[in-house]
């Protein structure tokens, strides 16, 4: 038996299975360029493995395989669904109020900010805002990274005393 699909057979192969795997694709997935897509992967397929098939077991193998095909853009659709559902859930679920909350928070925070000296607010900015090294901003004021560091300890601290403060009350 010979194994390898000749340039001829794939040609009358396509010319005579494309349109009927195009509607039978289309059955299952219900969109042109998917079905265009799946059956055009499937003779891509059989191409790139005529060296392996028999002629006679291709005409199975077409119809067998866009099934498969469509089946699995159908999992992966309905995957793609139900997070989709999940994600449209979990956004309406969040709390205009939380957001409102944290908006509120975050204003604060650039009050206390906006109230420590001008050069704890820059090391502070600098370091957490801008991802710039201790040591850069050390060699940018003329101050050791030590100083930097007593300069994010005393931000944090004053964040910390404002926050803790409020929270007690």
């Amino acid at each position: 038996m010979d194994k390898t699909i000749t340039i001829p057979e794939f040609e009358s192969l396509f010319r005579e299975y494309y349109t009927r795997l195009y509607y039978f694709a289309y059955d299952f997935v219900e969109d042109i360029e998917t079905a265009k897509d799946i059956v055009s992967e499937v003779f891509a397929a059989v191409w790139n493995s005529r060296h392996k098939m028999e002629s006679a077991s291709v005409t199975g193998y077409l119809f067998i395989s866009v099934r498969n095909q469509c089946l699995n853009h159908l999992r992966k659709k309905r995957k793609a669904e139900e997070y989709m559902d999940f994600y449209r859930h979990v956004a309406d679920e969040e709390n205009v109020e939380d957001w409102k909350a944290l908006e509120d928070r975050l204003s604060e925070m650039a009050e206390v900010i906006g109230q420590m000296s001008p050069r704890t607010r820059y090391v502070l900015e600098a370091c957490y805002f801008h991802s710039k090294k201790y040591k850069e901003v050390a060699e940018s004021l003329d101050i050791s990274a030590e100083g930097v560091k007593k300069h994010i300890v005393k931000a944090f601290s004053l964040l910390r005393a404002h926050f803790n403060v409020k929270k007690r009350k």
